[in-house]
């Protein structure tokens, strides 16, 4: 096909110089040009997709409301990474999700990280969320759903932590971040104490479960040779 409409070009714009040839290619064959960009626009988005992509993360959590700071993320990143023994771009801790809700307004907030969070929790990419209290009883008010903790913890370490914990229901729903390791790269609001939470979902659960034990400082104290549990006078809050 392609050959039999080149031969006509030639047919038909013999004798034309090459503007005139340009402008009656544009003219007359506009849709076949647009036809053959539209084709090869898919096909290189198809091999991007089938030999490009980049690999899933095997864990993501994002901070809500909490400065955008990409170094302090980025060396969340490398220091949960090396926990899991796994490359720190394979782990994701993002900050970029500053917006206002129901009851909280904020200067300066990008409204789109609001829809940006919500779709993408919906499709199942994220694993953990630090967010405000206030934002965890909008959420709920949404009725979304929060991951039981008794799925990713052992009955000793629900006893160690279950004070500091928030209960819903009579299920043990996030925990309350004041004191702990992980606030030392936080900023909070006295009015609107931080917590993790986790996301329902089978995928990741030992990553899951590293995180709690990291963002409390379990991960940390092992390593330094420590034992230490909420009754510390580090841990109390």
């Amino acid at each position: 096909m392609l050959k039999r409409i080149w031969e006509d070009i030639g047919k038909n714009t013999e004798g034309m110089d090459r503007d005139q040839k340009l402008e009656y290619i544009i003219t007359y064959y506009w849709y076949h040009i647009l036809l053959v960009v539209l084709g090869s626009g898919i096909l290189i988005l198809f091999l991007r997709h089938l030999f490009f992509q980049k690999p899933p993360k095997e864990f993501v959590c994002v901070m809500v409301n909490q400065a955008i700071r990409y170094d302090r993320d980025e060396k969340l990143q490398k220091e949960f990474a090396q926990i899991l023994g796994t490359a720190s771009d394979a782990v994701l801790v993002d900050s970029d999700y500053v917006f206002s809700y129901e009851g909280k307004r904020l200067e300066g907030a990008n409204e789109s990280s609001y829809e940006k969070f919500f779709f993408r929790w919906s499709v199942g990419e994220l694993d953990a969320v630090i967010m405000p209290m206030s934002f965890y009883a909008h959420c709920r008010e949404l009725e979304y759903e929060f991951m039981d903790l008794e799925l990713l913890l052992t009955e000793e370490e629900i006893g160690v932590w279950k004070d500091r914990m928030l209960s819903e229901d009579g299920r043990w729903k996030g925990i309350y971040l004041s004191g702990l390791y992980i606030t030392s790269y936080l900023e909070q609001e006295k009015d609107d104490p931080l917590l993790l939470v986790f996301l329902e979902g089978e995928a990741h659960l030992e990553a899951k479960r590293a995180f709690f034990r990291f963002a409390v400082g379990a991960e940390t104290d092992e390593r330094n040779g420590e034992e230490k549990g909420a009754g510390d006078e580090k841990y109390k809050y």
